[in-house]
């Protein structure tokens, strides 16, 4: 049996990811990209009988998949319970799953499972409640940008945008490595960069955490090209499969993947 190394091309689909740091500025920088790149969020909110309820809501954050504020907002039809429960009781809990990404191979998703720490998620506490009328036309404008199928739903005068008044927001629970949640604050949260800025061109980062090879402080000064197939990322521990080129755009150009013969 052996190893066979190949290099793939990759479709650029989403934004950089932020990097694993262990800080609150860098899990906050996560939370704001996962947010903006998710399709949709569970939101769980109380309902008639002693469990609460989950529904599916669909997200956006800023006018396009190019624009983040970090503030979120949905689209509720008066007819779901989700909307019927909110009127009672607006708590609710919002939750986002990195797995529902690029097919499930984003992060330490690949191969993996959801409940897998690299896996990132985050789960925000607040209020979702109808968005105030000073704050609606830009929240259509971000919906239909996000979600332009909107504009069709619009016109059947049953939806109404709601939104996480971020002054609503009383905690973040967020996972994307071993070693459990690092608290952060909502004002953390809105200015954090939304993906990741700084990583240098031709640069290997690691797919799983992010962490940037340094052949110096890494390899003992060795290219990574020649590092032995055993090597693994001095962060989080995997395989030197997990890392991949970044190209002058700022978006993945190749990596290196196993294959067992």
């Amino acid at each position: 049996m052996f190893r066979a190394w190949c290099v793939l091309p990759l479709v650029a689909a989403l934004h950089p990811r932020p990097g694993y740091d262990g800080t609150a500025n860098g899990t906050a920088s996560f939370a704001r990209w996962l947010v903006h790149e998710s399709d949709y969020g569970v939101v769980s909110h109380h309902h008639a009988g002693p469990a609460p309820f989950g529904g599916i809501i669909s997200v956006a954050d800023g006018e396009g998949s190019e624009d983040s504020k970090g503030v979120i907002y949905t689209y509720i039809p008066s007819l779901d319970v989700t909307y019927q429960d909110l009127l009672k009781n607006p708590n609710v809990t919002m939750t986002f799953s990195e797995m529902a990404l690029a097919n499930g191979t984003s992060g330490g998703c690949l191969d993996a499972t959801a409940e897998n720490p690299p896996c990132g998620r985050v789960t925000i506490t607040g209020q979702l409640t109808k968005v105030p009328k000073e704050k609606l036309e830009e929240a259509r404008r971000f919906l239909f940008a996000t979600h332009p199928i909107m504009k069709e739903w619009d016109a059947a005068h049953m939806f109404e945008p709601f939104w996480m008044d971020p002054d609503s927001i009383s905690e973040f629970f967020v996972i994307n490595m071993f070693g459990g949640a690092i608290p952060i604050s909502t004002q953390e949260y809105l200015e954090a960069p939304w993906y990741r800025h700084n990583v240098p061109s031709g640069s290997e980062v690691c797919g799983v955490c992010g962490h940037i090879y340094d052949a110096a402080k890494d390899g003992a000064g060795i290219a990574f090209e020649q590092l032995p197939d055993d090597w693994t990322c001095p962060v989080c521990h995997e395989p030197k499969s997990s890392y991949h080129k970044i190209s002058r755009d700022g978006h993945d150009l190749w990596v290196h993947k196993h294959v067992e013969v």
